[in-house]
């Protein structure tokens, strides 16, 4: 397993994602832990489903401002969102996480809550006890490095082997459905059965969310120097005015306005102002 990436916070946060081992990248495509002071937040949608765990801290989630509040305080599932959520925490919060593409989570999990405002379902909905006995054995961690490797080995053993689950995913931010559709041999129309049925997407979907997470992990975004039309198009919207358009639309703010947050918060992070 590679080595943890810590990324730079201001003030009371600590952020830090690990890549999958080999053994998990077919059905996982990071490890996260995330420790901050728990302020409100938004949380940014992405093309995966979170499976996340709490350390420590009372947690609440909202699908969006004015929405009553639900109440996590141990492990839940977060599906693919449609947009943005609202969360924060009593006190300080730590909270460590995995993504997993949504083929490998409806594979193990089943069909999860629609990410439509849903509330998320928690760990224990799914799975019962063993959802309690993994947040002990994370809780008993001493490292990051061991905290990491404690929930990859759990995953390892429950996920479904590659061959059971593997979708044809994109090379590239600009393939498109039918690019997919082409690695697998199968027309466009096939190929989104295909997909949603392992998924319950939208391929067209899941590639525009791909797009998005891709441009808000891309350091550039943070670089008031460096073009937005360049990025747009290297990551496969059509122009500047497209990126827009669809960034406001699954996150809520345009690329201007998530760029004077890029560098100091989670990518998937937006503080209200």
């Amino acid at each position: 397993m590679a080595g943890p990436v810590a990324h730079p916070m201001p003030g009371d946060v600590r952020f830090t994602t690990r890549a999958a081992p080999p053994s998990l990248d077919h059905a996982v495509l990071e490890l996260w832990h995330l420790d901050d002071p728990g302020a409100p937040h938004c949380g940014l949608p992405k093309p995966y489903v979170e499976i996340v765990v709490s350390l420590r801290g009372i947690h609440w989630w909202r699908a969006a401002p004015g929405m009553p509040e639900h109440r996590y305080a141990t492990a839940w599932v977060t599906p693919v969102q449609d947009g943005p959520r609202y969360a924060r925490a009593e006190s300080r919060r730590e909270l460590v996480g995995a993504r997993l593409q949504p083929w490998a989570a409806k594979a193990w999990l089943g069909t999860l809550p629609p990410g439509n405002g849903t509330p998320p379902p928690r760990l224990s909905a799914l799975l019962g006890r063993e959802a309690g006995l993994l947040r002990d054995s994370l809780k008993a961690a001493d490292s990051l490095d061991s905290l990491f490797e404690r929930f990859a080995a759990w995953l390892e053993v429950r996920l479904p082997d590659r061959d059971a689950i593997t979708l044809p995913a994109p090379c590239r931010d600009t393939d498109r459905a039918m690019d997919l559709a082409r690695a697998v041999e199968a027309t466009p129309r096939h190929y989104r059965r295909l997909f949603s049925g392992r998924t319950d997407l939208a391929p067209k979907r899941w590639l525009l969310l791909h797009r998005i997470d891709a441009v808000l992990r891309d350091p550039r975004l943070a670089d008031p120097q460096f073009s937005l039309a360049v990025l747009a198009c290297e990551h496969g919207f059509a122009d500047q005015a497209h990126l827009t358009r669809e960034m406001k639309r699954f996150t809520g703010a345009t690329p201007g306005q998530l760029r004077h947050r890029a560098a100091h918060y989670p990518p998937h992070m937006l503080m209200p102002r």
